[in-house]
């Protein structure tokens, strides 16, 4: 009987030990990701496990928006996730997006992954006109992408190469 009553216990404590969670989707610009996050989260540790995930060291740019009544707004870092106002219909989701951009973007944004996601950013505002661009500026960023991709290509295409061998 005690033993009984002692695997009662054990299991029922294994039980409260377990914490609540809800599930989280993070949208960037070129991919989705789902986690589970503990009820007791602050923004900040939501925010650290999508950057831990993603390989971004430099995570002062960017933040994490959500849209609840077609406004838009930043989830707080020392914020318990579910005290925004957020949707409580899961998965709850968020945007990972460029929350300050650099003065310098070029001195300023070290990382290959935080230029990339910048990229898609910025191209995607310049494309739905939220960001204004003039045509000369256009063009010039235009090329800058295509020469961008036919490197990353011709990159490829040497690593392909010497596999190979």
């Amino acid at each position: 009987m005690a033993g009984a009553i002692a695997s009662r216990m054990s299991f029922s404590s294994l039980k409260r030990k377990q914490p609540k969670t809800f599930t989280v989707r993070i949208v960037t610009m070129d991919a989705e990701m789902e986690f589970n996050c503990e009820v007791k989260w602050k923004g900040k540790d939501l925010f650290d496990l999508v950057c831990r995930t993603l390989g971004l060291r430099e995570t002062w740019f960017f933040g994490l928006q959500y849209t609840i009544k077609d406004t838009v707004a930043w989830l707080k870092m020392d914020k318990k996730v579910l005290d925004h106002d957020v949707s409580k219909e899961e998965p709850v989701t968020f945007h990972f997006l460029a929350k300050f951009y650099p003065e310098n973007a070029e001195e300023e944004l070290v990382q290959e992954i935080t230029q990339h996601l910048f990229f898609l950013q910025v191209k995607k505002q310049i494309l739905e006109e939220k960001i204004y661009c003039p045509p000369e500026a256009s063009v010039l960023l235009a090329s800058y992408a295509v020469q961008a991709k036919l490197t990353l290509q011709s990159a490829k295409s040497r690593v392909a190469f010497f596999e190979e061998l």
